[in-house]
């Protein structure tokens, strides 16, 4: 057995800092209304397939207890009206959304680091 499907369609998005933009998308559980139905609702309105079929990649994806959920994206700006809409076709409803332009910020720590470390001598 291979790997799931959007595990595939994932790994062939190639996109690099320097061509795309990050988005993190905060998706925040509709508290009145039970998981199981939220759940529902986004999968009627098919949201899942349509992220996958999107052209952005999934950077991370978190459950934060008392939130909902946390989605990072890379995606190419072009593809931003794209990406907009999977939301709101596929995410309104079930969850109020939050979206934030957000950077990777691992590759800047090593040097941040280094920096502190020469200014306490």
């Amino acid at each position: 057995m291979g790997l799931p499907l959007l595990a595939q369609n994932q790994s062939t998005i190639p996109y690099k800092a320097n061509d795309s933009v990050m988005v993190t998308t905060i998706l925040r559980h509709l508290q009145e209304n039970p998981v199981d139905s939220i759940q529902a609702r986004v999968m009627k309105q098919k949201f899942y397939q349509k992220l996958n079929k999107s052209h952005a990649r999934i950077v991370s994806w978190n459950v934060v207890m008392g939130i909902g959920q946390i989605i990072t994206l890379r995606f190419k700006p072009e593809y931003t009206r794209e990406v907009n809409q999977v939301f709101e076709s596929g995410a309104w409803g079930g969850f109020k959304t939050e979206f934030y332009p957000s950077y990777d910020f691992l590759p800047i720590y090593p040097v941040m680091l280094e920096k502190e470390k020469k200014m306490s001598k």
